[in-house]
């Protein structure tokens, strides 16, 4: 009877060895099938100077000379291929979200350029959504990479995707040490100010695609009946809302919002039938960060 049951333990372990393992090799929900294409990127790191808002001159490193840096646009299950050189004076690097990639192109350890020096990385794009890129040299390197403005983003499209208007929108927090030059440091009345008078202790803190304040942020359009998408990225130190007056959509636990939190790194993709004409906020409903520039209009018309 020992003999026996020895025999069908030892089985029964066999049989176990012998099955494929579904921790790595089956693909996670919702990643899609490599289509074959690859997508190439050329991101120039440099020093530049930036204007956040008039007048308000920003020391600013940044991708292709630009805050935020240029969109990386592809479509699900893309192979992207990044090369990236960096004519700064630091070693700065290009990390990613939810993507899959080796280590070697993480950009924390391996992967980075160091001055003078070009890199490759690549990506594969098996999911889609709106994520970030930024600089993320060493493992200290990141938080000063992305104030001075080492930050931009990756656009990843469903084959599935319904044609839209599309509205990106990445926050980003500023470092007042890095400023040149400011104007308009006033104190104003409540409500929206007048150009270049701002009021509060958090002015030119807070940005949207690198700008401050409504008459320089972005200005966004669309028409009733259009489907708006909007892709929003939380990218700096601070903690963040999103909220859009006069509109409302799905949240991720399916119940109508108007405004969401996002953390330092995180995003958010979505999306609603426009029904509502009129010139709208948006902003981050933190009081301060609003105050601090992370403001800008919505205009919709019939």
């Amino acid at each position: 009877m020992k003999r026996i049951l020895v025999a069908v333990v030892i089985a029964l372990l066999a049989s176990c060895g012998n099955k494929p393992s579904t921790t790595d090799s089956t693909p996670q929900k919702n990643e899609y099938p490599k289509t074959g294409q690859t997508k190439t990127f050329d991101l120039t790191i440099s020093a530049f100077d930036w204007e956040v808002a008039p007048g308000a001159i920003y020391h600013a490193i940044g991708y292709n000379g630009a805050i935020p840096g240029p969109r990386i646009e592809v479509n699900a299950g893309d192979h992207v291929v990044i090369h990236l050189k960096n004519e700064a004076a630091e070693p700065h690097s290009v990390h990613t979200h939810v993507v899959r990639f080796p280590s070697s192109s993480d950009g924390v350890m391996y992967g980075v350029a160091k001055p003078g020096e070009t890199v490759t990385v690549e990506w594969e794009a098996v999911f889609a959504g709106t994520f970030p890129y930024h600089d993320h040299a060493g493992m200290h390197g990141e938080a000063d990479g992305l104030s001075a403005g080492l930050i931009g983003p990756l656009i990843v499209h469903a084959p599935d995707e319904a044609p839209a208007v599309e509205n990106l929108v990445m926050l980003e927090d500023m470092d007042l040490t890095r400023y040149a030059s400011l104007r308009g440091l006033g104190i104003g009345d409540a409500g929206p100010p007048d150009a270049g008078e701002y009021r509060g202790g958090h002015q030119y803190m807070h940005t949207i695609n690198g700008r401050a304040y409504e008459e320089w942020t972005p200005r966004f359009h669309a028409k009733v009946g259009d489907r708006v998408r909007w892709r929003v990225i939380s990218i700096g130190r601070e903690f963040h809302t999103f909220h859009v007056h006069g509109h409302r959509w799905k949240g991720q636990d399916g119940a109508f919002t108007d405004n969401i939190n996002l953390g330092p790194g995180t995003y958010s993709t979505f999306e609603w039938l426009e029904d509502n004409p009129g010139e709208w906020l948006y902003h981050c409903h933190v009081p301060e960060h609003m105050e601090g520039g992370m403001v800008g209009i919505y205009e919709v018309t019939q």
